[in-house]
C-alpha cells in the first residue's frame, strides 16, 4: 500500500509539476533560439488568439468611447465595432499571432506596436538586426519575473509574467493546458489598463 501511494505521488509531481514545467522551458528555449518549429508544437495558436480577443475588445471600446452628445456617431461606431470589427479582430490575429511574431514579440519584450512600426506586411515579422529598435537585448526572463502561479483546472493552470522582475503585479498571464498528449501554451493574457 505504501508503495502505491508513492508511486501515484510520484505520478502526481511528474504530471503536474515537472511536464508542465519542461513544456515552459522548451517554449522559453525556443523563444531565445527563435525556434519557431518548436513553438508551433508546443502553442496552441488558436486559443491564444481566442484568448487575446477579450483585451483587444477592450482597448478598441476605451479607444472608439465618445461623449454623451455625439448618440449618432456611438450609433455608427456601435454597428462597425458589430459588423465589421470581429473580421477585422480575426484577420489581424490570424495574421500576429503566429510562431514567427511570437518570437520578435520576444525579441523585443515589448509592444506590439515596436514590432509593427517599421514592418511593411505583418508576415515578414523577423527577429531586428543589431542597432535596431533597441540598443541592447533585454535581460533573459527567470523564476524572479514570476510573479503569479494559479490552478485554473484538473488539466490547466496559469503563470503571471512580468517584464521588470522587481515588479509585484504580472504584465502578462500565460494559460497552460494539457492537450493532444503534451501540456501547451493555450492562452495569453495581457494586463489591463
Amino acid at each position: 500500500m505504501h508503495k502505491a501511494l508513492v508511486l501515484i505521488f510520484g505520478l502526481f509531481l511528474i504530471f503536474y509539476i515537472a511536464w508542465p514545467t519542461w513544456s515552459g522551458y522548451r517554449i522559453y528555449k525556443a523563444l531565445e533560439k527563435n525556434d519557431i518549429a518548436t513553438l508551433e508544437r508546443k502553442i496552441d495558436f488558436p486559443s491564444v488568439r481566442e484568448s487575446l480577443k477579450p483585451a483587444i475588445r477592450s482597448d478598441i471600446d476605451r479607444r472608439l468611447a465618445r461623449t454623451p452628445t455625439e448618440v449618432v456617431d456611438q450609433q455608427r461606431d456601435g454597428r462597425l465595432r458589430q459588423q465589421i470589427g470581429p473580421r477585422l479582430m480575426d484577420a489581424a490575429l490570424n495574421k500576429i499571432v503566429t510562431a514567427q511574431s511570437i518570437a520578435s514579440l520576444y525579441t523585443w519584450r515589448g509592444d506590439i506596436s515596436e514590432i509593427l512600426k517599421d514592418v511593411k506586411e505583418i508576415r515578414e515579422i523577423e527577429t531586428p538586426a543589431v542597432g535596431a529598435g533597441t540598443s541592447a537585448k533585454p535581460s533573459p526572463l527567470g523564476l524572479s519575473n514570476i510573479k503569479r502561479f494559479a490552478f485554473t483546472g484538473p488539466t490547466s493552470f496559469e503563470i503571471g509574467i512580468a517584464k521588470d522582475a522587481s515588479g509585484s503585479d504580472p504584465d502578462l498571464t500565460a494559460q497552460m493546458e494539457f492537450r493532444d498528449m503534451d501540456w501547451k501554451l493555450t492562452g495569453l493574457v495581457p494586463k489591463t489598463r
